[in-house]
């Protein structure tokens, strides 16, 4: 999730070149990761993609057990379909996903989709260090009794989450309960049916 300022500029410079040739050299490797509420099955669904607003040059994915594909930046539509035993069983539409080279992604994008109303998803990682090194707890926003659970991806976190607001723990690998060692990130906020991304080292 951007500013709305900051999207907005881009979305004016964007609109156009969303609807390009997808050979851009500034091609972004979008990976999209799909659930029904905090299950995953991502490998059990297909994508349909075009650019906002256009129902041609529509590029399909899946379904695979990693939904990746290289889009030059813009804003993009897409159709998901969630199948079981070859047949769709539900289908999700999901509009004006904004897709660009920001520079805290290092060329690469994540977008969650979630067919179930209510979540949203936290992506955590590190431009330093791999995410290995760090133990990452994220906490209903003043409450420490229970922790989300994490999903391991390439080279970040990724926490499924209800839409609300949430506090976020960072420990190095191996530390002891030290106060000297551990870093929060209190009241950020996972909207619903958005991609949230924090860095630990920002």
């Amino acid at each position: 999730m951007r500013p709305a300022s900051f999207i907005f500029v881009l979305a004016l410079a964007a609109s156009f070149e969303a609807r390009q040739p997808q050979t851009s050299r500034l091609a972004v490797a979008a990976e999209f990761r799909v659930f029904a509420g905090r299950e995953e099955i991502t490998d059990s669904s297909r994508l349909h993609i075009t650019p906002s607003g256009v129902r041609e040059g529509m590029i399909a994915v899946g379904p695979a057990k990693r939904l990746t594909v290289s889009l030059s930046p813009g804003i993009y539509d897409v159709q998901a379909f969630r199948t079981r035993q070859d047949a769709i069983v539900a289908i999700k539409w999901v509009e004006r996903l904004v897709i660009m080279n920001y520079p805290d992604e290092g060329g690469r994008h994540l977008e969650v989709i979630n067919f179930e109303p209510g979540f949203g998803a936290l992506q955590v990682r590190s431009q330093k260090n791999p995410i290995a090194n760090y133990v990452v707890d994220v906490f209903p926003a003043g409450d420490r009794t229970a922790a989300a659970k994490s999903l391991a991806g390439e080279d970040s976190l990724l926490f499924i989450l209800q839409a609300r607001r949430y506090d976020i723990r960072v420990r190095p690998a191996g530390a002891r309960d030290d106060p000297d060692d551990t870093r929060w990130m209190l009241d950020v906020e996972v909207p619903s049916d958005q991609t949230r991304l924090k860095l630990i080292d920002e």
